[in-house]
């Protein structure tokens, strides 16, 4: 067999690079074949050319498959992870260099709560930069941090008041402030605001205890001495959106499910008062420089967005005319 050539290499490589941070993602080798479109002996052979490379074992088979990654297999994934992510940023700073358009690939993570409103930001972004492809994955608030930390994710979408952010860095997107949706023929839905305490004496959709949005509303309820009634949990905010339009049911959401919520003849959204409260929703990239371009890009195109008023073009009229109450 001749060699190959050191283009055909380098890519034969990178490839095995794929295969192995892969198997990281699913800690499965059939589940990361599937993803990696080849067979399972393939990937399986592929890991141990790596090993071969190495010289060490980086996974730890067993007598029952797949156990996990040895100590040195958990450092050849770390560096692996830094060569892709690497050789992706360096693309897209060869191809801005050579072009007026920007070409790459930008991977975002973001919280449940916020992912109604990401369309407002990658519509914005792609009539700016259609060159540049995004992927957009629903992760938890602990998952998106370890994947920034990971390179599995180049930007997160997330809480900024909670958790700790060393090694990020922030950009401020909105606030997160809190309604109460009822059905349109309900009393509490002729009031212009509706307290914490009230609200929390309804039979309420709301989202699984696992997810940061519901441990916020949990602490907010303790605060006024209301253990909330939940008649519906889910951990999928469409689920939860799909629960309220019908004018049925109530739920306390953040004013990012405005743009689910949409049929405002069934339902009303009330202000939720005594007390007020709102929560730092932004960006999160690796605190390095400097910055890939695709990822400088989207940051600054997310900055020029006043993602407070796009969301309220999605709020009833009555709400809009108050916004800035």
């Amino acid at each position: 067999m001749d060699a190959l050539s050191p283009k055909s290499a380098a890519s034969l490589y990178l490839r095995q690079l794929q295969y192995l941070t892969s198997l990281a993602r699913h800690m499965h080798f059939g589940r990361a074949a599937d993803e990696c479109q080849i067979s399972q002996p393939a990937l399986s052979q592929a890991i141990q050319q790596l090993e071969k490379l190495f010289g060490v074992p980086i996974v730890d088979r067993g007598s029952h498959g797949f156990q996990g990654f040895t100590p040195h297999g958990n450092r050849v994934l770390d560096w692996a992870r830094t060569v892709l992510s690497g050789y992706e940023h360096l693309n897209q700073e060869l191809c801005s260099l050579d072009s007026q358009n920007l070409r790459g690939h930008i991977r975002l993570g973001v919280i449940p709560v916020a992912m109604p409103g990401i369309s407002i930001i990658t519509t914005a972004f792609n009539r700016l930069y259609p060159n540049v492809s995004v992927s957009v994955i629903s992760l938890n608030f602990t998952d998106l941090k370890k994947g920034l930390d990971n390179f599995e994710i180049d930007i997160g979408i997330n809480y900024l008041d909670f958790g700790d952010a060393v090694g990020f860095r922030p950009y401020f997107l909105y606030d997160e402030s809190y309604y109460l949706i009822a059905p349109a023929d309900h009393p509490v839905a002729q009031k212009p605001f509706v307290s914490w305490s009230e609200a929390g004496r309804l039979p309420l959709c709301m989202l699984s205890s696992d997810m940061q949005n519901r441990r916020i509303l949990d602490s907010m309820f303790s605060k006024v001495g209301v253990t909330p009634r939940t008649v519906i949990e889910t951990n999928c905010a469409l689920a939860l959106c799909s629960h309220v339009r019908p004018g049925h049911w109530f739920a306390v959401v953040p004013n990012t499910f405005f743009v689910m919520t949409g049929d405002w003849n069934r339902t009303r959204a009330i202000r939720l008062s005594e007390p007020t409260v709102t929560n730092a929703i932004g960006l999160l990239t690796v605190d390095r420089e400097p910055q890939p371009p695709a990822i400088r890009a989207f940051v600054d195109v997310v900055q020029d967005i006043d993602m407070t008023r796009e969301l309220m073009h999605y709020s009833p009229a009555y709400l809009t005319s108050s916004a800035g109450a």
